[in-house]
Parts: C-alpha cells; structure tokens; sequence
C-alpha cells in the first residue's frame, strides 16, 4: 500500500513554500506543471472550518492554576505532574488523580460550585481566548470560510463562548449533545451543525481543528473529514511528536498558519 504525503508542517521559524510550487519549483518543466495541476485538481475544496475549544480557541492556563490553587498545589509542582502523566501515556484524570487522590471531576465541581457559585472555578471567559483567534477567523472568513465550534465542554461553555460573539456559524456543546469526541456521533452532530449554515456541505470539505491526535485527528479523519493538529496546550505538542500525527493533514503552531492552509484550500 502506498505511504500517504506527510502533512505540511507550519513552523513560526521556517519559511513555507509558496503554493505556486515553492522551493525546487524554478526550472521545472511542463510535465512537472502539468502534474501539479492534475494533483491539485483532485483537491476537494475547504468549505467549512470546525474547532475545537480548549487549547484550540482557550487558553486554559488560567483554569488549571485554579485548580492548583483549590488543592494548594504549587503550579510547578501541578503542571509538572499533569504533563508528565500525559508525556507516559496517561490521561488528564490520572494526572488529577495522582495529586489528589480519589479525584472525582463531577462530585468536586458540583462542591466547587457549591461553595463559589459567582467565582470563574473551572469556566474560562473572553480574557482567556488565544490572542491569534480573532485574526485568524478573520483570515478565513475573508476566504469564503464558514466557521463553526464544536468541543467537549460543560453545558456553560456555551454561552461564554456566544458572549464573546466570535463570527462563527454555529457552537456545538457535548454535554448539550450528550455525546463526546472521540465517538463518531459527535462528528454527525457536528456535520449535521455545520449543515445548518452550509447546505449539502460534504465531509470532505470541513476542515477540524484540534490539539489532540485520539480526540480530534483521527476521528475526524474517521469520519471523512480534514484535520488540522494545533501544537499547543498540555497535549499538542506532545501528540505533534508522535507517530500518528501523520495522519493530520496539517500540523500547525498557530491558528494564523491554520488559517493560511485552509484560505489556500478554499472554495472562494
């Protein structure tokens, strides 16, 4: 079988290719042109661009100190031991777990909010969104792009992220939905959303941003869709180095290099 192209890589640091042909491009003959352009023309046009919430669109730097705070962990200490659970294989609740023994997410957030119904707790507000968002919804939105949320998130992320009135199409919730990534409903939930705006629109032609491999890039993949993986937060990077990251069709460090990709791909 056929080893699929590596995805494009996008590095603050290193100059990209044009998509004109880039580096190598110069002297090229017809037939190199020719074969450019058939290739091209088998690309499936981006119609519609998905994103993830936390560690996509969130900082959630401010929620996790919050968290240490709660526990009066030293957030060296409680980010240290988060990453490196998750640098072993771990997950997220056997970082907390670890530190907190018997960590139970739903019963300490229902205390949580007992005790400080008016506080942040674990919720995130406009002062938490990642500073490229803006620009680069703007980027895409002057492509053509229809743009729409779709995370794992509480019931309140809802309304958080609709106050921050981003130019987006639509926000998916699972705890709205009652389903969560990776399971492939959430992916026809989030579709059957991206529908809304975009009639007809096929599978192939959403672009899902997310920061994690398990989560968002293969079953997004999964579900006929594109994926872009976003390195950054307490997974991204990680997930960026593995062997299966390979399956992205792009891997980013910005939501503006995101941005360009998807603006190259687009339909307008």
């Amino acid at each position: 079988m056929a080893r699929a192209p590596r995805p494009a890589r996008f590095s603050a640091s290193e100059p990209r290719a044009s998509h004109s042909g880039g580096a190598g491009a110069a002297g090229a003959g017809p037939r190199s042109v020719a074969a450019r352009a058939w290739v091209h023309s088998l690309i499936v046009a981006i119609r519609t661009v998905v994103f993830d919430v936390g560690e996509t669109l969130i900082d959630e730097t401010r929620i996790f100190a919050r968290w240490a705070d709660r526990f009066g962990i030293p957030h060296m200490a409680f980010f240290g031991t988060i990453g490196g659970v998750i640098a072993t294989g771990g997950t997220l609740t056997e970082g907390f777990r670890l530190l907190v023994p018997g960590f139970d997410l739903a019963a300490e957030s229902a205390r949580w909010r007992a005790e400080d119904p008016e506080g942040e707790r674990e919720h995130f507000g406009e002062g938490d969104l990642y500073p490229d968002v803006r620009p680069a919804f703007d980027t895409m939105r002057k492509a053509g792009l229809s743009l729409v949320i779709a995370g794992n998130q509480p019931v309140e992320a809802g309304p958080s992220l609709a106050a921050m009135d981003l130019p987006v199409a639509g926000i998916g919730i699972s705890d709205v939905w009652g389903v969560a990534k990776p399971r492939p409903e959430f992916f026809e939930r989030t579709l059957e959303l991206a529908r809304q705006s975009t009639p007809g629109l096929a599978p192939e032609e959403i672009l899902y941003v997310g920061d994690r491999v398990d989560n968002d890039v293969l079953p997004a993949r999964a579900a006929g869709m594109n994926a872009a993986l976003l390195r950054r937060g307490i997974y991204g990077y990680r997930h960026a180095a593995g062997a299966e990251a390979d399956r992205a069709d792009v891997i980013a460090d910005d939501l503006h290099r995101v941005a360009d990709w998807a603006a190259s791909r687009s339909a307008g």
